[in-house]
């Protein structure tokens, strides 16, 4: 043991003093070691224990404040190999002694856990599959997530660094056209990572950073919700037989995805008190097969060179048919083949694919196609995405984030960074519940519930540009109305419009809302100009005759 807690001397840390002591805890090769407050060897701690030779020397967080010393700890580590997480003094933290239970252990499970072990809560994470390392389905998801400043404001917001490695720096978007003709959209500050790559990352991070505080249990299933008692039972998954567990909460957060069990119980909780619940689920209408492992140099000229992930985009004369590329950190491409719904039903042998793909898009490399047709023959079509909306994110002592309460599909790369996003919404309600853990709920509901369902709209209206009907569609004409006149306004008056329309601004952190307001608001200013426009000609046209 006294081995394993040697590190390097480091000079003192230069924060401000209060009075408030943080204990730290250090974890290193896997092995957590006992809280310790740092001091150096020879002095005393707490009831005048003197502090071990072992101990790191040169480093004291005593009297100092609990957030300077964690922001120092994990921004400015002098340990290479140790990572330091700061745990409040029993009492110190809004909801110490407090329980919240997570069902989904996805990007969204393990941010709200990490934001509610910072708040004091120990928190016990539940998944029904197995972690994502060890699930060859997860795995095997050959699609991509793209975090954004949106979803991005939530990891800084609790300090994490994103990775380094150049591997997971976007470049940025090459989009291939039906005629073969290329367009390079570049995307710097975004980080690009496989979704069960995203998800493990995010799990590992959370037990370093809450060794004490936060828990992972996988292949459980959440079976009977008490919302009165506040009780969980979970039973096993997976194949694995065991008794089931019954777990008591002061606060469920459900991220457990589109398929929600939690909602599935708030929805008959609401229902048996005689209250309305309405839950809509809406298909993108679209299924996908995924391909993995070509190989090949298909990146444009601006990217050559250069280390980072790239997403190549093919699509066709048909909206719904398009084939994607992007590369891993090993030099190959994985991607998907999207069609609309029950499109794959006609498509057999791997000929089949091939003549298809050949037929519908420019651009992807010959000795690809009959390599992705091998592969895309054998797969299973999996949906490309749905679209939710709850009238209400929360229920007693229960919160819905993420694709729980507001799924959406991937035309705007929206998911995960809402879903990100909404986990900082939640600690805005821990915060302003100032640890009324019984008031978090509706708080949180009011605070999020507005921009979740404009998000629904907003996606919603996108797949106007896949019904292609035109001006007939009043989805499709309020969203080009606001993109050609917005883009108009922001050049000539840039002070009173702002830089870009707004739905040009997604990837920022501008609430939905405002988004929605602005597409609506630019779509009447759109008509009262046309009727404007008509008028004058017209009155023209009468000074003519």
């Amino acid at each position: 043991m006294a081995s394993a807690m040697r590190m390097a001397q480091h000079p003192t840390p230069q924060l401000a003093p209060v009075r408030q002591r943080a204990s730290v805890c250090f974890t290193r090769a896997r092995r957590t070691l006992p809280i310790v407050k740092t001091a150096a060897p020879g002095s005393t701690v707490g009831a005048g224990a003197p502090v071990p030779d072992s101990v790191p020397s040169g480093v004291s967080f005593e009297g100092y404040d609990k957030g300077a010393a964690e922001r120092y700890l994990r921004e400015e580590n002098p340990y290479p190999r140790a990572l330091a997480s700061v745990d409040e003094p029993d009492g110190g933290a809004l909801y110490a002694g407090k329980r919240a239970v997570v069902v989904g252990a996805g990007p969204a499970g393990s941010t709200a856990a990490m934001f509610l072990a910072r708040q004091g809560f120990q928190v016990e994470v539940y998944e029904r599959r197995p972690e994502p390392k060890h699930d060859a389905v997860d795995t095997g998801r050959a699609y991509i997530i793209i975090l954004i400043p949106r979803g991005q404001a939530a990891l800084k917001e609790l300090g994490v660094k994103l990775p380094e490695d150049e591997h997971f720096r976007t470049l940025g978007t090459v989009s291939h056209n039906a005629k073969g003709k290329t367009r390079v959209s570049k995307e710097e500050g975004n980080v690009t990572f496989s979704r069960s790559g995203l998800a493990q990352w995010l799990i590992d991070t959370a037990r370093r950073r809450y060794p004490g505080r936060i828990t992972y249990n996988f292949n459980v299933t959440a079976e009977e919700i008490d919302f009165k008692d506040k009780k969980i039972r979970f039973g096993t998954s997976g194949g694995m037989m065991s008794p089931a567990r019954h777990v008591s909460y002061d606060l469920l957060v459900g991220t457990d995805g589109v398929a929600s069990q939690v909602r599935g119980a708030l929805a008959g909780y609401w229902g048996r008190e005689g209250q309305a619940y309405n839950v809509e689920v809406d298909d993108s209408g679209r299924e996908y097969k995924v391909y993995m492992g070509l190989k090949g140099n298909i990146e444009p000229p601006e990217f050559a060179g250069k280390t980072g992930a790239s997403l190549h985009l093919y699509t066709s004369d048909d909206p719904f048919t398009s084939f994607t590329a992007h590369s891993n950190p090993d030099g190959t491409y994985s991607g998907t083949f999207s069609l609309q719904t029950g499109g794959f039903k006609d498509l057999h042998a791997p000929a089949d694919y091939e003549a298809l793909m050949k037929a519908k898009f420019k651009g992807v490399p010959e000795d690809w196609i009959p390599a992705a047709a091998q592969q895309l023959a054998a797969a299973t079509p999996s949906p490309a995405g749905k679209r939710v909306r709850v009238s209400r994110m929360w229920g007693p002592g229960t919160v819905l984030l993420g694709d729980a309460a507001h799924a959406v599909t991937p035309v705007f790369g929206q998911g995960a960074n809402s879903a990100l996003e909404s986990c900082l919404v939640l600690n805005q309600a821990l915060a302003g519940a100032k640890g009324d853990v019984d008031a978090v709920p509706q708080l949180f509901n009011g605070l999020r519930l507005e921009d979740a369902h404009s998000l629904y709209e907003l996606d919603r209206k996108a797949y106007s540009f896949f019904r292609r009907k035109g001006p007939f569609d009043p989805d499709f004409l309020q969203l080009l109305a606001h993109v050609i006149l917005g883009t108009i306004l922001s050049k000539i008056v840039p002070f009173i419009y702002g830089s870009r329309p707004a739905l040009l601004r997604l990837g920022s952190g501008i609430p939905y809302s405002q988004i929605t307001a602005a597409v609506a608001r630019d779509a009447k200013l759109a008509v009262v100009l046309l009727l404007a426009l008509v008028a004058f000609t017209a009155a023209k046209l009468l000074k003519l005759i």
